[in-house]
């Protein structure tokens, strides 16, 4: 009641107050409860047992409204700001759950910690779902602010339509600083040499949070519309449902932004990969158990600045070769994987692994081919650094392709009703290739032109090829009629064996006829060519 006369008095008042945020002690505060480490750690082992997703965060219901919570004030013209903090004294990370979200189309809402360096982008009216909930990407610290701005008719609105429902208190991965927390140093980065010939795949790779407090891998997946429907494809165990999907929150990129030598003390300790490209929010399309996979379709598609593709798949019953595994090992920084076999076993893909393993936080993520197609994603299995177990990836491509809509892919990746047995993996920022002459000396390589040109070559055309372009520059001795190297009386007997025709070689000045004006510039060159 004392704040909400405090608010009041303050709106009320025609002083306007400066746009410097309020001082910290100023702003109201709720606190989570303190995590119980020992006890959260003894749970997470009987949850790997029994097969649950990575639990990385403690949730705590909530009902804070700007109609009954935080500090309203003035700001200059027409605008208002709500703000308040949730803290909890010993997490490592918060994220948070708007169990209702319709932002009007002035209003705008930032999360931040309270340096104000770590900053979530404003997330405004263009965040309203028809599902009408909003779940924040993770800020690594124990304490997060939130700001509402709006134009001071809307504040009611704000006040009506926005509800915190859930604080969710990180302990483990998603961390920040020099703590970020790892996976095992026998991981293989994505920048690492290995990766080379699997950058059509790697952007298409995300780990993801779910209802703020578990996490898994996931993978874009291509439709043969090739559309860029936002298809995410993962496994049924990590629990996206159709309660759940508003709550999901994809990052992508998440990768260390140079190769760690695998099996060194640097694999094994905190990377330095961002946060900062994210997608929230989807709808549940089809999953099932059998298979353990669940497609669900994004809210939206991701900024098409951050280069996401959309992985090719395959519904043949054998991996062609060994392929590779892209995933997320303990929300961890991006890493890829070398099976030395994946045989076909029931409804699983049996995987061993001859370089990397997979983690708790990669489950969901995928299993390609040799061809660079995905044929499953991981559902279980005991792999890990130090150990030659195997994993199972479940054969949902091949396996759960028909049926009903629900649980199946079929209907959303094959729209077209082609049947095709597999597709190729869409890569929308690749740009066509073409020859590319570079310098002098006639050299020539295939590239896309944008390249061409940042290295200044001269592009020959989208689809042309080094093997039908002659790179080598015209002659700087246009009175050269012969091409010998030299001036002299040969160019004048060639010259006047054209003569007046429009012989494009011996129209030395390239005015439509062979004449005296080109006989004239000869005599004026004569002698050897510069």
């Amino acid at each position: 009641m004392i704040q909400a006369i405090f608010v009041t008095a303050l709106l009320t008042s025609n002083t306007a107050v400066s746009q410097e945020r309020l001082p910290v002690e100023v702003i109201p505060i709720m606190s989570a409860p303190s995590l119980d480490y020992a006890t959260l750690f003894e749970e997470d082992i009987q949850r790997e047992r029994t097969g649950l997703p990575l639990r990385f965060a403690v949730p705590t219901a909530v009902a804070v409204t700007p109609a009954t919570h935080g500090i309203w004030e003035q700001l200059d013209g027409n605008m208002v700001r709500w703000t308040y903090r949730v803290t909890c004294d010993n997490a490592v990370s918060m994220n948070l759950g708007f169990g209702r979200y319709n932002m009007p189309p002035s209003g705008s809402m930032t999360i931040m910690d309270l340096s104000i360096d770590c900053q979530i982008r404003p997330f405004t009216s263009e965040d309203n779902k028809d599902h009408g909930e909003l779940w924040t990407p993770i800020v690594p610290s124990n304490e997060a602010v939130i700001e509402i701005v709006v134009n001071n008719s809307e504040m009611k609105f704000v006040s009506e339509n926005i509800e915190l429902t859930s604080i969710n208190s990180g302990y483990q991965g998603f961390k920040g600083g020099g703590d970020r927390g790892s996976s095992g140093s026998c991981n293989i980065d994505v920048l690492c040499g290995q990766g080379d010939d699997w950058w059509n795949e790697i952007p298409s790779v995300g780990v993801y949070t779910l209802s703020g407090w578990w996490t898994c891998t996931g993978a874009m997946i291509n439709n043969t519309s090739q559309d860029q429907t936002p298809y995410f494809l993962t496994a049924n165990h990590c629990g996206v449902t159709s309660s759940s999907d508003a709550s999901i929150v994809v990052y992508w990129n998440h990768q260390n932004s140079y190769c760690r030598t695998p099996g060194s003390g640097e694999s094994g300790g905190s990377g330095n990969g961002n946060y900062n490209q994210f997608t929230n929010g989807s709808t549940m399309r089809a999953t099932r158990s059998y298979t353990d996979f669940t497609l669900t379709e994004l809210s939206s598609e991701p900024n098409s600045s951050w280069g996401v593709t959309w992985s090719g798949w395959s519904r043949s019953s054998s991996t062609s070769g060994t392929g590779a595994g892209i995933h997320h090992p303990s929300t961890s920084e991006k890493r890829i994987s070398f099976p030395d076999y994946s045989t076909a076993s029931g409804e699983y893909w049996n995987v061993n692994w001859s370089e990397g393993t997979t983690e708790p936080g990669s489950s969901g993520s995928p299993l390609y081919d040799a061809n660079h197609r995905i044929v499953g994603q991981l559902c279980c299995g005991s792999a890990a650094c130090g150990n030659d177990s195997n994993d199972y990836y479940g054969r949902s491509i091949g396996l759960s392709w028909s049926g009903g809509t629900s649980s199946s892919l079929s209907a959303w990746l094959d729209p077209t009703g082609s049947n095709v047995q597999a597709l190729d993996t869409w890569n929308p920022s690749a740009a066509p290739t073409g020859a590319c002459c570079v310098g002098t000396s006639g050299a020539c390589l295939d590239v896309n032109e944008t390249l061409c040109l940042a290295g200044n070559g001269i592009y020959q055309g989208d689809g042309s090829a080094c093997s039908g372009v002659d790179c080598l520059p015209d002659p700087d001795c246009p009175a050269d009629v012969d091409g010998d190297g030299f001036v002299n009386v040969s160019d004048v007997l060639t010259l006047i064996s054209s003569w007046g025709s429009n012989d494009m070689d011996a129209d030395v000045n390239a005015d439509g006829i062979v004449d005296v004006a080109d006989l004239l510039i000869v005599i004026d060159a004569w002698g050897a060519c510069e």
